[in-house]
């Protein structure tokens, strides 16, 4: 117990005896313990609930769609989509986190009935229950018995990283000739992905063969040990590592300690002397108020899809970038209503205006714009125009799903975009800048 605690008393009498002030003191214990316990149930009875929930709701759908279509839905059809999509909206997630947890929950509920009974019955979380039903997917049923019986246990008693360690380890021993093929399963899924944490800082995760990411990490420490060893360099051995792996993907090459070890996050934008690096080859769209640029204010900048910026990091991109677009906004409701279209290598003005408008896809699955689609909202076969009050970003997941008829999208008169699904959810996306239209002389001023 905390040391500055006063000791229990009995608020009749004297201070207790040191047998009966330990009593006291284990049973308020034991009160808190039990409490916690219990209130960790009932949020994980809620959890079981609303899962369960997802999945009837899921079911229920597409049993309805087959018999009204006679043909049986496959989990890429838009209709499917759609409906997870809609799931998403209501939960405030996205759809890919919605799909992992249905098909792990489809994998309890069907083939892992002690594990689902353990999760209904409030003894473990979500989380950990669909760690458990994703490490089922694929094992042969002759083993699902066996793998039940031992993760139902687990769920109860580990930590959801113990439970997906052991997991995988009783599902290769159940079925080693199965593992070969799991994992090059598992490799044909390798990707990378980028997101967004506070303070202008982000994340690349590479999702690859173990032997490829313990390979790449040794040499991507032995680098950053060896320039940290190097006269003047004050760097930790993290950031390091961090400026060795970003050289070698930008640069093509990781420079040695002899060379000056890695460059410096902003070194690696711009002309070079130095003829073994070459010049980034990537595209970022990044938004900057005209005072930042120039250095008459600090306001920080946007990176779509990564949050937000300093403005000396925003000041070192626009000195380097060759591709830029100007934009008048109202400094009263910061409505944009001119573009610069005499921009030189870069896509016309509309695609522009429209990225700065709407930074991410619409359906909140946070892909930037620039690699998004552009969408009718009336589609231009049915006379929608080409303006930017009928355009929207959106991933290529949510256009198709849009396009075959499953969610009615409008544009209202203050600029965002309101969704209403056939299942009733609605959602409204808010635009970056208000858009005002207005038309400007050829040699307007900016």
């Amino acid at each position: 117990m905390h040391a500055g605690m006063s000791e229990p008393t009995d608020p009749g009498g004297p201070p207790l005896e040191p047998a009966a002030a330990l009593a006291a003191l284990d049973a308020r214990e034991e009160l808190f313990t039990g409490s916690l316990q219990h209130a960790d149930r009932m949020v994980n009875a809620a959890e079981a609930i609303r899962l369960h929930l997802m999945l009837a709701g899921l079911d229920a759908m597409m049993r309805e769609e087959e018999a009204q279509t006679g043909t049986r839905l496959r989990p890429d059809d838009p209709i499917v989509r759609g409906f997870l999509l809609h799931q998403a909206n209501e939960l405030r997630t996205t759809r890919f986190d919605v799909e992992r947890r249905l098909d792990a929950a489809r994998m309890l509920r069907d083939h892992l009935p002690r594990t689902w009974a353990v999760f209904l019955g409030g003894l473990t979380s979500e989380r950990a229950a669909v760690v458990v039903g994703t490490q089922a997917i694929g094992l042969a049923p002759e083993h699902l018995a066996a793998f039940d019986e031992q993760a139902a246990s687990l769920a109860q008693e580990e930590r959801p990283t113990a439970i997906e360690r052991e997991l995988s380890e009783l599902r290769d021993r159940l079925d080693p000739e199965a593992t070969t093929e799991r994992h090059r399963t598992a490799s044909n899924r390798r990707h990378v992905r980028a997101r967004a944490e506070e303070d202008g800082q982000g994340v690349l995760e590479i999702h690859s063969t173990a032997a490829d990411i313990a390979a790449a990490y040794d040499r991507i420490r032995k680098h950053a040990v060896a320039a940290h060893g190097a006269e003047g360099e004050c760097r930790t051995i993290g950031a390091l590592m961090v400026d060795t792996a970003i050289d070698a993907i930008l640069t093509g090459r990781m420079r040695g300690p002899e060379e000056g070890g890695p460059s410096f996050p902003m070194e690696r934008l711009g002309e070079t002397s130095d003829t073994s690096r070459v010049l980034i080859d990537a595209t970022i769209l990044v938004v900057v108020p005209a005072a930042s640029a120039t250095g008459a204010t600090d306001e920080p900048s946007e990176i779509a899809g990564m949050g937000t910026i300093d403005a000396e990091t925003a000041r070192a991109v626009v000195a380097h970038t060759t591709t830029w677009t100007r934009v008048l906004v109202d400094p009263v409701d910061d409505a944009a209503f001119a573009i610069d279209t005499h921009e030189r290598y870069i896509p016309a003005g509309l695609k522009k205006l429209l990225h700065l408008r709407q930074r991410t896809c619409g359906c909140g699955c946070g892909l930037p714009a620039h690699r998004a689609d552009i969408d009718h909202i009336t589609r231009f076969e049915h006379d929608g125009r080409t303006r930017h009050d009928n355009l929207q970003i959106l991933c290529r997941a949510s256009h198709q799903a849009k396009d075959a008829g499953f969610a009615d999208v409008t544009m209202q008169p203050d600029g965002r975009i309101r969704w209403k699904d056939k299942w009733g959810g609605v959602r409204y996306v808010k635009p970056a800048v208000h858009v005002r239209t207005a038309t400007y002389p050829e040699d307007a001023p900016f």
